[in-house]
């Protein structure tokens, strides 16, 4: 008795009308997923601009206000917010390199009809989603922190 009997199913892509469909909902993505990304790439570069001018804009009004607020007070406040701003660029940009890298390669798949290319876009879409739910779960563990500080602290600050 051969092994055979016992191999895997293996599915034959090769016929044009099953790789049609399997193509058509990539074709109808790849605009939605090309658009989502340059819009991302467009607001990193909104963040960014923003960053930097929040942290000048910190120390040039530190120098205006000739306030009695402790030196350095409107410049530290301002890099801080500034360095927000350039943290969350930074998280926007993976999610639209992913999402562009995926357009890309299904682009490429579509030329080609290679299930290798179609694989390719699957995993740069995967890269997109792994990396939409780690933010996700990140996000609930800082509510969760939040919301447990905001039951705590004040009942720790009474006594």
């Amino acid at each position: 008795m051969s092994d055979q009997h016992y191999a895997p199913p293996q599915a034959n892509l090769q016929s044009k009308g099953e790789l049609e469909t399997l193509l058509q909902p990539l074709r109808e993505t790849k605009g939605w997923a090309r658009m989502c990304s340059i819009m991302g790439f467009i607001g990193c570069g909104f963040m960014i601009l923003a960053g930097i001018a929040i942290m000048v804009g910190g120390a040039a009004f530190q120098q205006a206000a000739n306030t009695n607020t402790p030196t350095g007070m409107g410049i530290g406040i301002g890099i801080g917010m500034g360095l927000f701003y350039l943290v969350f660029a930074l998280l926007y940009f993976f999610p639209s390199l992913y999402l562009f890298r995926y357009s890309s390669r299904i682009q490429q798949a579509l030329v080609s009809q290679s299930i290798a290319d179609i694989a390719a876009a699957l995993e740069q879409q995967k890269s997109f989603w792994k990396f939409a739910g780690i933010i996700v779960l990140i996000m609930f563990v800082f509510f969760a922190i939040g919301m447990v500080s905001a039951i705590l602290i004040p009942l720790l600050v009474q006594h």
